[in-house]
């Protein structure tokens, strides 16, 4: 009687016990993946801002006025550290995804996976589109500002802000439409 009530306490103890221990490598090579590719983002990111700033892309952007724009937008750091930021992240996520694939995850890798394949490139294009946008309407603006001032003609302010609003507003339904949301389409009856 007391054998068959102590089996009763040990052994759901000891097929716990089975199950963690036929888990334990899994668990350290999940462990593993990440802590290795914590250290891989952090050297790779480190190493690609240092170069950034060695072939000086943040007086580059400067001079152009992404960082102004940047700063206006919320950022608040230069263009080789957000570059920086992407590639510690993305590199990240990918570990993410081999560590759950270690631990048979699926679910979790399929999101991390879907994610990384097809939302972070749509994010990326989008914000480049945004920012050539930004350039090129603040380019256009100077054109038609600086051509009115050279021939003379009222209205060149007035008429480079209609200019740079209008590109502003393409630019903008095409970063929304390259995330896959679709503008000015009506909904399909039936």
């Amino acid at each position: 009687m007391v054998k068959e009530t102590l089996n009763l306490f040990i052994d759901p103890v000891l097929r716990i016990w089975t199950i963690f221990v036929a888990y334990i490598p899994s668990i350290i090579a999940a462990l593993i993946f990440v802590v290795f590719g914590l250290f891989i983002a952090r050297v790779l990111s480190s190493l690609l801002e240092q170069f950034l700033r060695k072939v000086k892309l943040d007086s580059y952007t400067s001079q152009v006025g992404i960082n102004e724009i940047m700063v206006r937008f919320g950022f608040g750091r230069s263009p080789s550290a957000i570059l920086g930021f992407i590639v510690y992240w993305s590199l990240i996520m990918v570990f993410f995804v081999s560590a759950a694939n270690v631990l048979n995850l699926n679910v979790i890798s399929d999101i991390l996976e879907r994610f990384i394949v097809l939302f972070i490139p749509r994010i990326v294009a989008a914000i480049f589109i945004a920012f050539g946008g930004l350039m090129f309407a603040r380019f256009i603006a100077d054109v038609v500002v600086n051509s009115a001032t050279a021939n003379n003609l009222r209205g060149g302010k007035s008429l480079s802000r209609i200019v740079h609003f209008v590109i502003l507003v393409f630019t903008a339904i095409a970063a929304v439409e390259q995330l896959g949301i679709e503008i000015g389409k009506s909904p399909s009856a039936g």
